[in-house]
């Protein structure tokens, strides 16, 4: 819909402060393998009783504008498991609230995962660089709504607007009236502009792509499936995807082998969005089981 608004979906920039002096900047977690069916696993199964969480320290990302002066959000908890075929990570914060309405001045709750397509030679940390691409993938509190409710729109957002005319939208006919969909998509500026944020998806995790801050693009795949819940001032998220997939662009997973992994939060109630975000301070690094 075109009430939500493109300059938030292109701002995502991974990039993070320095830690300070002493603290560990490269740590590393499992992916734990499992004898199940990853590519259906639910917020709360049993599985991630087993898996041991790993606790990922944010803070502010002050290096590319727009810079916030501090962060809501953080730590992020984070766990992972795959079956040799999928790979799933969960990710637990706390959040007060649950942001997920598009309306106007509104901010989504959102997290990200972001990887190197090749890890050698290891690309720069913030959102890649030239010819050195990451993989990023992304959920918004706005799409688990959508799918949740519907595709939300500026209707469903403000139920009790008036109008006075949208072009083709009025229940008269006759000659001249009847007009197709994509007719009428034309009226509708985020469509007609193409922007990912403006029509429905099978997913609600987007991938992105980067090479380096202000080059994010959508990779128009959905490979990525995930499911979200907000319950008692906590977001839970997982994100499940192949190993591997054919697109090159994508990230791939191997069994027995490491993977560098960044985190990303935003909180929609301090208005969060683009460079205001929670960030991981450096690479992390994901074994995967063997």
């Amino acid at each position: 819909m075109s009430g939500k608004m493109l300059f938030i979906l292109f701002g995502i920039a991974l990039v993070a402060a320095p830690v300070s002096a002493g603290e560990k900047k490269f740590v590393e977690f499992s992916s734990m393998r499992r004898n199940i069916d990853v590519s259906k696993v639910g917020l709360n199964d049993n599985v991630w009783k087993t898996a041991a969480p790993y606790k990922q320290p944010l803070q502010r990302q002050f290096l590319v504008d727009p810079k916030p002066a501090d962060v809501g959000v953080k730590e992020v908890l984070v766990q992972s498991v795959h079956d040799g075929k999928y790979i799933a990570f969960r990710l637990v914060w706390k959040d007060a609230a649950r942001n997920d309405n598009p309306k106007i001045m509104n901010f989504s709750d959102s997290a990200a995962l972001q990887f190197p397509v090749k890890k050698e030679p290891l690309p720069e940390y913030f959102m890649g660089e030239p010819e050195k691409p990451v993989h990023i993938l992304h959920w918004r509190a706005w799409r688990s709504a959508d799918r949740k409710h519907g595709f939300q729109t500026v209707k469903t957002a403000y139920p009790n607007m008036v109008v006075d005319l949208y072009q083709f939208d009025y229940p008269v006919q006759g000659k001249g009236t009847e007009k197709t969909q994509a007719e009428k998509d034309i009226f509708i500026p985020g469509k007609a502009a193409g922007n990912p944020l403006s029509v429905p998806h099978k997913e609600i995790i987007e991938e992105l792509s980067a090479e380096g801050s202000g080059t994010l693009k959508s990779m128009n795949i959905e490979n990525t499936s995930g499911e979200a819940e907000w319950k008692n001032g906590e977001w839970i998220v997982v994100f499940r995807r192949p190993l591997a997939v054919d697109d090159p662009g994508s990230v791939r997973f191997k069994p027995g082998e490491k993977m560098p992994v960044a985190f990303a939060v935003w909180e929609g109630g301090r208005k969060e969005s683009a460079g205001r975000k929670s960030v991981s301070p450096a690479w992390a690094e994901v074994k995967v089981e063997p």
